[in-house]
């Protein structure tokens, strides 16, 4: 690993990249790539640079860099700079042992800050959105860090499911591609969005940095892009799961009848690719994909459980868990019979912690309008409160929340995406 480097030299221009890649913001409407594209940080590898002639957008890694020890001047926010969750406390660094990045950075620089992208105004019709990000050292594999990832205050699950599988050493930057769901685009209307990564609640010491940021509106062809050949299967019985949801980028699928299925066209770099299907528990890989190679992502997915003791873990490291054995009639908020076993384990859940209040929040998926089921996702929660208080807890412990359509987990455009976010939440109130 590279020595740390608390002024490292500013490199010639690279050759690589496209004119711009310099300056600190970019919006382009109508381009090559995207209807619209938007960027925050200029595109510098964290101010060491590329090599010569290199794209970050083939997919390729650098070679290992100094440690960015320093916030860079002139570099926007949130970018070419190390930050560290601000759960970690001044005793978590005298005391912990942590990453490389941790240890050459110090409070109150290493802050997690928040990153503004100018996004304006949006094209009449949207049909994709991507966000790109070019990041450096996530380790929470190995450091059991947990990121949150949010944008303007709202947090995006399915982004933290990739930034909490990365493992990055090196340090060597990847690009990562993510797909923003539909449901969450409303966001960017708000003409600037503040990205921000931060791990509240670990007390891990897993420096991170990123470089740039890119949202893509209704991008077009990649110029460089992979291809990924999944298999799901159940992990239990080793059979095929077939009509499982498999998905990288912009790109989503159903698997065949022997659990297979390929991506085409994802965006090289650092390729999330998940798998979901109803009943299991979803998975995501992380496959180093520079362009020119194929991918292979096997899933081995897990029939889902739920135990208090699972329940528990969720919440400490997440700051809530979601129940998918709690269901109810179509289109109602009567509970059905085979809700019993999910409701006792969230019974006990509560029990567990004397005195302390609850949140619970229903959660729907997109079939209906927006109104009915912000609706019907509260009289819902309303439900397991109502049978939590006739089971002997005190209800002015529980708070009733709906939030309709409006936060979801997966795509609304599979079935098992709608599964997945037809849940109930639950979570300590503060």
């Amino acid at each position: 690993m590279p020595a740390p480097s608390e002024t490292p030299t500013i490199p010639a221009e690279p050759t690589g990249l496209a004119a711009g890649w310099e300056k600190q913001a970019e919006r382009t409407a109508g381009g090559r790539e995207a209807d619209l594209l938007v960027r925050t940080g200029d595109i510098n590898n964290l101010g060491f640079g590329w090599p010569a002639g290199f794209t970050p957008f083939s997919g390729k890694s650098t070679p290992s860099h100094p440690y960015p020890c320093l916030p860079r001047p002139g570099a926007a926010p949130g970018t070419d700079r190390i930050m560290l969750g601000s759960g970690v406390t001044a005793q978590d660094i005298k005391m912990r042992v942590g990453d490389g990045y941790s240890s050459c950075s110090k409070r109150p620089d290493n802050l997690p800050e928040v990153i503004p992208i100018v996004v304006g105004a949006l094209p009449s019709k949207i049909h994709v959105v991507l966000v790109q990000m070019f990041l450096d050292d996530f380790q929470a594999p190995v450091w059991h860090s947990h990121f949150q990832v949010s944008l303007n205050g709202t947090r995006i699950p399915p982004f933290e499911d990739t930034i909490n599988a990365l493992d990055q050493t090196g340090p060597i930057g990847k690009l990562v591609t993510m797909r923003l769901l539909p449901e969450y685009v409303p966001l960017l209307r708000a003409g600037t969005v503040d990205l921000l990564f931060d791990d509240p609640t670990t007390h891990a010491l897993d420096g991170y940095a990123i470089d740039f940021v890119r949202i893509l509106v209704n991008p077009h062809a990649f110029k460089y892009a992979v291809k990924i050949a999944c298999t799901v299967l159940d992990a239990d019985t080793q059979k095929p799961l077939a009509r499982a949801t498999v998905a990288s980028a912009q790109v989503t699928e159903l698997t065949h009848a022997d659990g297979t299925r390929t991506l085409l066209g994802v965006p090289a770099g650092l390729a999330s690719v998940s798998a979901s299907a109803v009943g299991y528990d979803s998975e995501v890989r992380l496959l180093d994909l520079p362009v020119g190679t194929d991918g292979v992502a096997r899933f081995l997915l897990h029939p889902h459980h739920e135990a208090v003791a699972d329940l528990q873990r969720q919440i400490q490291l997440n700051g809530s868990v979601a129940i998918y054995g709690i269901h109810f009639d179509t289109a109602s908020a009567k509970l059905r019979p085979d809700s019993l076993k999910s409701l006792e384990t969230v019974l006990q859940l509560v029990q567990s912690i004397r005195g302390s209040r609850w949140i619970i929040a229903g959660h729907t998926d997109n079939q209906g309008g927006t109104d009915y089921n912000l609706g019907l996702s509260l009289a819902r929660a309303k439900s397991v409160v109502t049978w939590l208080a006739q089971h002997g807890i005190a209800e002015n412990r529980l708070i009733a929340q709906g939030y309709g359509l409006t936060r979801p987990v997966a795509d609304n455009g599979t079935q098992s995406g709608r599964a997945l976010n037809r849940r109930v939440e639950v979570k300590p109130a503060k």
